[in-house]
C-alpha cells in the first residue's frame, strides 16, 4: 500500500513537471531563490542582531557598545525593505519570462509587463482621497514583498499565456539588438502587451471599491475568516496550523496572525507566572502560542529544521543539499523562505505532505505532554528570531523537559521527513535512467 502511494506520487510529480507552465513555475521560484537567500541572511542581521530586542542582540547587549549600532540598524532595515520588499515583482516578472520563453514569444517584453500589471492590481487609491490625500504611498508596499508572492505568480503565469495566445510571430533572439529590432518588438507584441495591462488595471480599479488594500489585500481577508480566534480548542489549533501551512505551500505567506490570536490567554498566563513566580498552574495552558507557536514552528513553518536535517543526513540530491547548506542559518532562526523556493517546498507535491505533517506531530506530543503535567506552559515573551528548539526551554523560563519536548519535536519531525526525502532520491535516480 505505501509501496503504491510512493509510486503515484512520483508519478503525480513527474506528469506535473511535464506541464509547460507548471515548469516555469518551478523555474521561477529556483531562480528567486538567491534573491530570497540574501534576504534571508539580511533578515538575521536585522531583526536577530541589529535590533534592540533580537535575539543575539539582547543575549550580548549589542545595542550599549556596538559601535555604530543604530546606524547599522537603519542601514540593514533600508535592505530588508529594498530587497525583501520588492520580491513578489520579480516573481512576477520570472514568471510571465519562463511562461513566454516555452513557445519562443518575447520573455523579456512578458516580463516587464508582467511586473507592471502586478504594480498595477497594487496602486493604493485611497492615496487620492481627501482624508489620505498626501499622507499614503501610491503602491501597497506590504503586497509587494513575500506576501505578495502568490499573486505575482499568478499574474506572470496569466501575462505569459497572453503573450503565448496573442502573440502570432515567434521571438528571435539576436546577440546585438539594433534599434530597428528593438521597434519590432514593440510592434509585433503591442497586442498582448495592451490587452494584459488594461486587465489588470481594470481588475485593480474595481478592486478598489471593495478592499482598500487591493486584490492582495482581499485574498488575505478570505484566507483569515474562518480562523480568527481558535482559543484553547485543540481541534481548532490544529486547523488553523494545517490550513497555514497549506497556505504557505502554495505561495500565500503568513495569512493568519498568530501573534494576536491568543494575546489575552498569553498575557493571562504571563501575569500568572509573575505573581506566582512559576508557570505550572497558568490558566491557559493549551493555546496556539503555547502548543504551535512555542513547540511546532522549529526552523519555521513546517518544521523546516528537521528538513535540513533530513536532506543533509540522506539526502542524494545534490541540489537539496546546496539548498539546504545554503538555508540552515536563515533557518535556525526560524527564516524558511529559501527552502520554500530553493528546494522548492512550494507546490511540490512529495515535499507538501511532510511540511503538512510535521508540525501535526509537533502539537500532538506538545498537547500530551501539556496534558500529563509533564512540562509547564510557555507564560514568558521570546523573540521571534530566537532559535525554534529553544522557544519552550526560554518561555517556560528554564525548564529541561520543555527542552526535551522540543527536541522530541525536532527528531520526530526529521523522522516523518526522512521517507519522502528518501522518495525524492528515486525520483532522482529515476530520472537519470529515463535520460540514459
Amino acid at each position: 500500500m505505501i509501496k503504491q502511494i510512493a509510486n503515484q506520487l512520483l508519478k503525480w510529480e513527474a506528469w506535473l513537471n511535464q506541464r509547460r507552465y507548471f515548469h516555469a513555475l518551478r523555474d521561477t521560484l529556483t531562480l528567486l531563490f538567491p534573491f530570497v537567500l540574501i534576504g534571508a541572511f539580511i533578515n538575521i542581521f536585522n531583526q536577530a542582531i541589529f535590533h534592540k530586542n533580537g535575539f543575539l542582540a539582547q543575549i550580548y547587549h549589542l545595542s550599549s557598545w556596538f559601535p555604530g549600532f543604530k546606524s547599522l540598524m537603519t542601514y540593514t532595515t533600508m535592505l530588508s525593505a529594498t530587497v525583501n520588499g520588492v520580491i513578489a515583482v520579480v516573481a512576477a516578472f520570472t514568471a510571465a519570462n519562463f511562461a513566454a520563453r516555452v513557445l519562443k514569444r518575447d520573455n523579456l517584453l512578458a516580463g516587464l509587463t508582467a511586473a507592471v500589471s502586478f504594480c498595477l492590481l497594487n496602486f493604493n487609491y485611497a492615496a487620492f482621497t481627501k482624508q489620505d490625500q498626501g499622507a499614503s504611498s501610491q503602491f501597497l508596499e506590504q503586497n509587494l514583498g513575500s506576501q505578495g508572492i502568490f499573486l505575482a505568480l499568478l499574474v506572470g503565469l496569466i501575462t505569459g499565456w497572453l503573450f503565448n495566445h496573442l502573440t502570432f510571430k515567434l521571438h528571435s533572439h539576436q546577440l546585438i539588438e539594433t534599434r530597428r529590432h528593438l521597434l519590432n518588438r514593440a510592434q509585433e507584441n503591442w497586442l498582448p502587451m495592451t490587452v494584459t495591462l488594461v486587465v489588470f488595471s481594470l481588475l485593480s480599479y474595481g478592486i478598489s471599491f471593495v478592499s482598500k488594500n487591493g486584490l492582495n489585500g482581499l485574498f488575505y481577508s478570505a484566507f483569515r475568516s474562518p480562523f480568527v480566534n481558535p482559543g484553547s480548542v485543540f481541534l481548532n489549533i490544529v486547523s488553523v496550523t494545517l490550513l497555514s501551512n497549506f497556505f504557505w505551500v502554495i505561495g500565500i505567506i503568513g495569512p493568519i496572525d498568530f501573534s494576536g490570536n491568543s494575546s489575552v490567554s498569553t498575557v493571562q498566563n504571563l501575569e500568572y507566572a509573575l505573581q506566582h513566580g512559576s508557570a505550572w498552574g497558568a490558566p491557559n495552558p493549551i493555546t496556539l502560542h503555547t502548543v504551535f507557536d512555542s513547540f511546532a514552528n522549529v526552523g519555521g513553518p513546517g518544521m523546516t529544521l528537521a528538513l535540513i536535517i533530513a536532506i543533509l543526513w540522506r539526502s542524494h540530491n545534490a541540489d537539496f543539499r546546496t539548498v539546504a547548506k545554503a538555508s540552515w542559518l536563515p533557518s535556525l532562526f526560524n527564516f524558511n523562505q529559501p527552502l520554500l523556493v530553493g528546494l522548492p517546498i512550494m507546490f511540490s507535491p512529495i515535499l507538501a505532505i511532510p511540511f503538512l505533517l510535521a508540525p501535526m506531530a509537533s502539537l500532538l506530543i506538545t498537547w500530551g505532554a501539556l496534558k500529563l503535567s509533564f512540562m509547564p506552559p510557555v507564560v514568558y515573551p521570546v523573540e521571534r528570531t530566537m532559535p525554534g528548539f529553544l522557544v519552550g526551554w526560554l518561555g517556560t523560563g528554564g525548564d529541561w523537559r520543555a527542552l526535551l519536548v522540543s527536541l522530541i519535536n525536532l527528531a520526530v519531525a526529521t523522522a516523518i521527513y526522512l521517507p519522502f526525502i528518501l522518495l525524492e532520491n528515486r525520483s532522482m535516480e529515476g530520472g537519470r535512467t529515463d535520460e540514459a
